[in-house]
């Protein structure tokens, strides 16, 4: 009998021991390699901190003043400055997304809805009571206007909102997330392409992509690029990037 207690009791010893390793293991490797969920809500926790510390300083919306394509390149750039500067980091949107779909929604910045209604990226209102335009031809509601904004940084600062919170737009997030979450850099080009929802043109993805790589490339030679203007929204190229790629 004592024979099979004593053994009872070194496998119970011997058990307790291997859960007690395998904690301090699974500790040390928590250590030095942090899941990156972990890792995600920590820095997201941080963020929010600093973000809100930042906001209670106050920082002064940019003038947007522009005379060429080059300038209105620069003006939403500072847009984007000061609304990331309001937005946690990790509900950032890149900023070569942004300023190439305000470059290509608005004809940098020449369209009637950019002008007269600060609207950069062809943002439409459903509710009559939201100030708003309606596109040439038409004079009376027919459910839908394209949507008035106090400033343009406004209008940029109400695109990124809708990108962080609209339910069209979860798959952007979601990829965004996952880069974030591996600590990659927000890739423009991937996260355009999940943006399925904003048009109804099939290839405006590669339209904001060619917008990027041009703007990329050439600097100021790549506002040289003529776009057609239209009075509504989704201004393109008027030849298709895949025929300026021969």
């Amino acid at each position: 009998m004592k024979s099979g207690v004593n053994i009872s009791k070194n496998f119970i010893k011997r058990l307790l021991i291997s859960i007690l390793v395998s904690i301090l293991i699974g500790l040390a490797v928590g250590s030095f390699f942090p899941n990156p969920y972990i890792k995600y809500k920590l820095r997201v926790k941080a963020e929010t901190f600093y973000t809100n510390w930042a906001n209670e300083l106050g920082l002064n919306e940019p003038a947007f003043e522009y005379a060429n394509d080059k300038q209105f390149v620069k003006a939403v750039e500072k847009c984007i400055d000061w609304v990331n500067f309001e937005t946690l980091k990790y509900q950032r949107v890149p900023g070569e997304m942004i300023v190439a779909q305000a470059v290509l929604e608005s004809g940098w910045g020449t369209s009637r809805f950019a002008l007269e209604g600060n609207n950069l990226f062809g943002i439409r209102t459903y509710d009559k009571k939201v100030p708003h335009m309606l596109i040439e031809g038409r004079t009376k509601w027919q459910g839908w206007g394209v949507r008035i904004f106090p400033t343009k940084c406004q209008g940029v600062k109400f695109f990124v909102e809708l990108l962080n919170n609209h339910s069209a737009y979860e798959e952007f997030r979601n990829v965004r997330r996952k880069m974030i979450l591996w600590d990659q850099p927000l890739d423009p080009k991937k996260l355009v392409r999940t943006l399925k929802n904003y048009s109804t043109t099939d290839d405006y993805a590669e339209r904001v992509i060619y917008i990027i790589d041009k703007i990329r490339k050439q600097e100021i030679k790549s506002m040289e690029v003529e776009i057609e203007t239209k009075e509504d929204s989704h201004v393109v190229p008027p030849v298709k990037p895949k025929d300026l790629k021969q």
